[in-house]
C-alpha cells in the first residue's frame, strides 16, 4: 500500500479550473448569507452574482456529463431568485440528483448546505465541493470478513471547496445538510473528507490529550502517519463504525427515529466506536493500532474542546467516555492542582468492552422505544449531570480536566487545506 494515492492530474486541473473562479464566486455569496440560508435586503449585485454561480456551475455540469445536476441547479436557484433571496434556500432537487461516485472517480457539487463543525458561522450557507472518491484498500476484504449490510458511505479526498469544507474540521456530507424544505426518507449518500484527518487529528486531539495524561500514557499510535496511511486507518474506521450501526436487537436503520433522540444517540454512537476498538483488538483488522488511539484521542480529547460542547453532540460522547473510563480505571491520578492522569490503554479496551455489555443489556431489557428512551436518559444523566437551560448538560469539576488545552487550542487560526497538501 502506498503512503499517498496521488490524484490524477486531470482532477487538478478541474480543481485548479473551479478555484480560478467558481469558488471565488461562491466564497462572496456565502459571506452574503444568513445561518438560515437567506439574503439580508438583497439586491441586483448579490442577484446577478447567484446568477453567475449558477451559469459557471451549470456548464461545469454540463462539460462533465452531468446534464441531471445541471437542471436541478438551475430550477433550484432560479426559484430561489423567484420567491426573493430574502426567503431560505430550498435545494431538495439539487441534493436528489446527486449520486456517489464510483471508487476513483470524482464528484462536485454545489448547494446552500451546512458545513458540519467548519468554521464560525456555521449555516446553511453556499457552499460547493470538488472530490475523489478513494476507499481503503482492504474494503475488500473486511467486507467479507466484517460485512455492512447496506454500505452507502463513500471516503473521499477533498481536493478543493468553498470556505466551509475546505477550511475547519468539516469531515461530513450527507444529504441532510442541504437546505430544503422537506425532510429526507433515506440517506442514499454520505461523503467523508478523509483526508482533512491527519491535521485535525495532529492540531487539536493530541494537544488534548497531552494537557491531560502523562506523557508515557498519551496514545502515540496514530501521531505522525504518513498521509495515505492516515486516510486508510480513518476511512477503516469510519467503514467498521458505520456497519456496527446496523448490528445488534435494535438496529439504526429500523430505529432511525429512535435513535436519533439526543440521549439514545450519544449512547449508541459510544457504542459502535467501543464496537470500533474491540474489533481492533481482537484481531484481523488493518492499522488496528492506529484506529484504536485515533479513537480514544478523537472522542475523549477533542470533540470536548468544541465552544458549544455543553449542546454539542460529539461533545458529550466524549464527556461521558472520560467519566466511564476514569470509574473502570482506566484514567487514574489526581487532576487537582494541574496534576495530569494517567491512561492505561489495555484497562480502556476493557472498559469498553464492559460499555458495550452495558448498553447490550440496556437494549435486551426494554421493549418499547418510551422506555428505551427512558433508559437511555438514566444512564447519561449518571454521567452527564442536567444543565443550565437550553444546555444538554454540565461538565463536573472532575470532567473541566478535559478542558485544559481549550483556551490554547481556540486561539489557533481555523485549518485550511490547499490542493499541494492532498
Amino acid at each position: 500500500m502506498t503512503a499517498r494515492a496521488p490524484v490524477p492530474a486531470n482532477v487538478l486541473g478541474d480543481a485548479a479550473e473551479l478555484d480560478r473562479s467558481l469558488v471565488p464566486k461562491v466564497n462572496r455569496f456565502r459571506a452574503r448569507q444568513a445561518g438560515d440560508g437567506t439574503v439580508a435586503a438583497p439586491g441586483p449585485d448579490d442577484d446577478a452574482l447567484l446568477a453567475a454561480v449558477r451559469d459557471e456551475a451549470c456548464d461545469w455540469y454540463g462539460r462533465h456529463g452531468l446534464a441531471h445536476q445541471a437542471d436541478a441547479l438551475a430550477r433550484d436557484i432560479d426559484e430561489w431568485r423567484a420567491a426573493g433571496l430574502d426567503t431560505p434556500p430550498h435545494f431538495a432537487r439539487s441534493r436528489d440528483a446527486l449520486l456517489p461516485p464510483e471508487d476513483g472517480s470524482p464528484v462536485f457539487f454545489l448547494a446552500p448546505l451546512r458545513s458540519t463543525n467548519s468554521v464560525p458561522p456555521v449555516g446553511k450557507r453556499l457552499e460547493c465541493f470538488y472530490a475523489l472518491r478513494k476507499e481503503p484498500a482492504a474494503l475488500p476484504e473486511l467486507a467479507v470478513t466484517h460485512p455492512h449490510p447496506k454500505n452507502n458511505c463513500q471516503s473521499l479526498l477533498l481536493v478543493t471547496g468553498s470556505e466551509g469544507v475546505a477550511h475547519g474540521n468539516c469531515l461530513v456530507f450527507f444529504p441532510e445538510n442541504v437546505a430544503s424544505h422537506d425532510k429526507i426518507r433515506e440517506q442514499p449518500y454520505a461523503m467523508f473528507f478523509y483526508n482533512k484527518m491527519r491535521k485535525i487529528h495532529e492540531t487539536y486531539a493530541l494537544p488534548g490529550a497531552e494537557a491531560v495524561l502523562t506523557a508515557d500514557s498519551v496514545p502515540r499510535a496514530s501521531t505522525g502517519l504518513a498521509p495515505g496511511v492516515c486516510f486508510e486507518a480513518r476511512a477503516i474506521w469510519g467503514y467498521l463504525h458505520d456497519s456496527m450501526h446496523y448490528q445488534g436487537l435494535w438496529p439504526f436503520d429500523q430505529n432511525i427515529s429512535l435513535k436519533m433522540n439526543w440521549f439514545v444517540g450519544l449512547l449508541e454512537e459510544i457504542k459502535v466506536d467501543a464496537k470500533t476498538v474491540l474489533a481492533c483488538a481482537d484481531g484481523g483488522i488493518p492499522y488496528a493500532e492506529q484506529q484504536i488511539d485515533m479513537i480514544l484521542l478523537e472522542r475523549v480529547f477533542r470533540y470536548p474542546q468544541a465552544d458549544d460542547a455543553t449542546r454539542n453532540f460529539d461533545s458529550g460522547t466524549g464527556v461521558f467516555l472520560y467519566t466511564w473510563l476514569r470509574e473502570h480505571g482506566a484514567l487514574t491520578g489526581s487532576p487537582d492542582g494541574g496534576g495530569l492522569l494517567r491512561l492505561d490503554r489495555g484497562r480502556a479496551v476493557a472498559a469498553l468492552r464492559d460499555y458495550v455489555a452495558a448498553v447490550e443489556k440496556l437494549e435486551a431489557d426494554i421493549g418499547t422505544d418510551d422506555e428505551y428512551r427512558a433508559a437511555a436518559r438514566a444512564m447519561v444523566r449518571e454521567y452527564l449531570p442536567e444543565g443550565e437551560e437550553k444546555q444538554r448538560y454540565r461538565f463536573t469539576d472532575d470532567q473541566r480536566t478535559l478542558l485544559r488545552a481549550k483556551q490554547g487550542l481556540a486561539r489557533l487560526p481555523a485549518l485550511r487545506f490547499a490542493r499541494a497538501e492532498w
